[in-house]
C-alpha cells in the first residue's frame, strides 16, 4: 500500500480527532446536562451512552497497543483492521440508535412521566389559578 502524503495524512488526522472528541463531548454533555431532562428515562439513551463510553475505551486500550507493535515491527497485522472495523460499526449503531429511538421509557422515566401527569390533572381540576 502506498504511504499518503503528509498534508493527507494530516488532514485525515484532524478529521478523526475532531469526530472522536466530538463523540466524547457530546456523551460528556449528555451526562452533565442531560439528567434533568431525560438521560435516565429512555432505554435508548442509557444504551448510546455505555456503547460509546465501551467502545471507547476498548478502541484506546486494545487498538493502540496494536498500532505500536505494527510500528516497530513494521508489520500489518489482521487486528489493526478488525479493532477499527468494530469500532466503526458500533459507532453506526450507536448513531442509528440515536436517531431512530426504537426502546420506551426505563422504569424511572415511566415514574416520572406518571407523576408528572398527575400533577397535572390536580392542577387542572384546582379553581385556582397558579402561576
Amino acid at each position: 500500500m502506498k504511504p499518503l502524503k503528509r498534508p493527507v495524512r494530516r488532514g485525515l488526522l484532524v478529521a478523526h480527532v475532531a469526530v472522536s472528541v466530538s463523540r466524547l463531548g457530546l456523551t460528556v454533555g449528555l451526562l452533565a446536562l442531560g439528567t434533568p431532562w431525560g438521560l435516565a428515562r429512555h432505554r435508548w439513551v442509557w444504551t448510546t451512552f455505555w456503547r460509546t463510553l465501551i467502545t471507547t475505551g476498548l478502541s484506546i486500550f486494545s487498538l493502540r497497543p496494536g498500532i505500536d507493535a505494527a510500528a516497530a515491527d513494521g508489520a500489518v497485522d489482521i487486528n489493526l483492521v478488525i479493532a477499527p472495523s468494530v469500532a466503526t460499526g458500533t459507532y453506526l449503531l450507536i448513531t442509528a440508535i440515536s436517531n431512530l429511538k426504537p426502546w420506551g421509557l426505563t422504569r424511572r422515566g415511566r415514574r416520572l412521566r406518571f407523576s408528572a401527569s398527575s400533577a397535572k390533572s390536580v392542577d387542572a381540576r384546582s379553581p385556582r389559578q397558579t402561576a
